[in-house]
């Protein structure tokens, strides 16, 4: 629809004007233990999230408790060493 618009793909100088300059820092700038820190808890809760999911369709729809209890206890048990770690990386810094 708007394709057939000239310039409908640029802003108007008063958009120009509103909008605030902004400046998106390089993620390479980070400390390369902070990164480190910050992708080993994604990947925890990840795991955490899966699990937790996993567990609760095999238990529920399948009725097989026997495997998606442990998922369901491992999601747990990973959700709380995540929260745990990041309580203590942010008390460190």
């Amino acid at each position: 629809m708007l394709d057939d618009v000239p310039f409908a793909d640029e802003e108007s100088e008063a958009e120009q004007d509103l909008a605030p300059d902004i400046e998106i820092p390089d993620g390479s700038a980070a400390d390369p233990t902070l990164q480190r820190k910050f992708w080993s808890l994604v990947l925890v809760f990840n795991a955490a999230v899966l699990a937790g999911s996993v567990g609760a369709m095999i238990a529920w729809f399948n009725g097989n408790w026997g495997t998606g209890g442990p998922l369901l206890a491992a999601a747990v048990i990973l959700s709380v060493y995540g929260g745990y770690k990041y309580r203590v990386y942010t008390r460190k810094d």
